[in-house]
């Protein structure tokens, strides 16, 4: 793998590593990820045809609850991010981090997006000032909380990675996606927000992600889904999930289908049917 994104990802996982800090990437990226470990295991999924993968130049970082609310531990991820060169985005400060790249003659901005998911017994050791969220004490380094992601933290997929850090050093680790139940709540929601902002295209690459995530499921990954609403049914994020699919995604008309095809790496999929099905299935009591 090259490229300025994953040889960032592999200067922070060399960074971490040695703080056995573990990475949980989610995002457009993290759904690359996944798609190559898919490939690269012959893993059998729902969709035997995917959408080709869509470019990002974000790297969305999700630290577990507990790390972030450790001061130490967190002063020692936001001290290795300075150290790789980024620099707070002016307009997100101390949430997002840029830096330029260049690999090949090529250069291109990267940005990491620090986020945490649910905080659940870690939330009174942190500082809350939804949506940011940092420990307590001096530290200029805080995350993006993300509470709809329920059970984030406890089955996310393992992706082994292997490539040049951007000094061309050769580096193997692994990175962590989540499974599709936090995946599908994660990006549902950021539909149902998106889907009228034209500023954010209308919503269609978390379109595209709903159908991918879907698309990549194992028949494990499915049945646990389904598990996992069921156990969940009471929470409001769950519920506003199952609103969603039920007002966007369960019928050929429905903005959520609407916005799915007219997303220009979309082609037509005799699966939609399937789509609707599987997320009304997952979702909608």
């Amino acid at each position: 793998m090259t490229g300025p994104l994953i040889a960032s990802l592999i200067d922070l996982l060399r960074e971490l590593d040695v703080q056995g800090v573990p990475l949980i990437v989610g995002g457009g990226f993290g759904l690359y990820l996944k798609r190559m470990h898919v490939d690269r295991i012959g893993l059998r999924i729902l969709f035997p045809s995917l959408p080709p993968v869509r470019s990002t130049n974000d790297l969305d970082v999700f630290l577990r609850a507990d790390i972030l609310a450790d001061l130490d531990r967190a002063r020692g991820v936001a001290d290795a991010i300075r150290r790789l060169g980024f620099l707070p985005v002016e307009a997100a400060k101390f949430l997002q981090w840029r830096r330029p790249v260049t690999i090949a003659g090529t250069t291109q901005d990267v940005k990491i997006d620090v986020l945490v998911g649910p905080l659940g017994p870690y939330r009174n050791l942190l500082k809350v000032s939804r949506p940011r969220v940092r420990p307590r004490g001096a530290i200029e380094f805080h995350a993006h909380t993300v509470e709809e992601a329920l059970h984030l933290e406890d089955r996310p997929v393992e992706v082994a990675v292997e490539g040049e850090a951007s000094d061309g050093t050769l580096y193997r680790s692994v990175v962590l996606v989540p499974e599709a139940f936090p995946y599908l709540m994660m990006k549902l929601h950021a539909f149902g927000d998106r889907k009228e902002d034209a500023d954010k295209d209308l919503g269609r690459h978390h379109a595209l992600d709903v159908y991918t995530i879907v698309g990549m499921m194992t028949e494990l990954e499915y049945d646990r889904a389904r598990a996992l609403a069921i156990e969940n049914r009471g929470d409001p994020h769950v519920k506003r999930a199952g609103d969603i699919v039920s007002e966007d995604f369960t019928n050929p008309a429905a903005i959520g289908i609407l916005r799915l095809r007219e997303h220009p790496l979309f082609q037509s999929s005799p699966l939609m049917t399937e789509l609707s099905s599987i997320l009304a299935e997952i979702f909608v009591p």
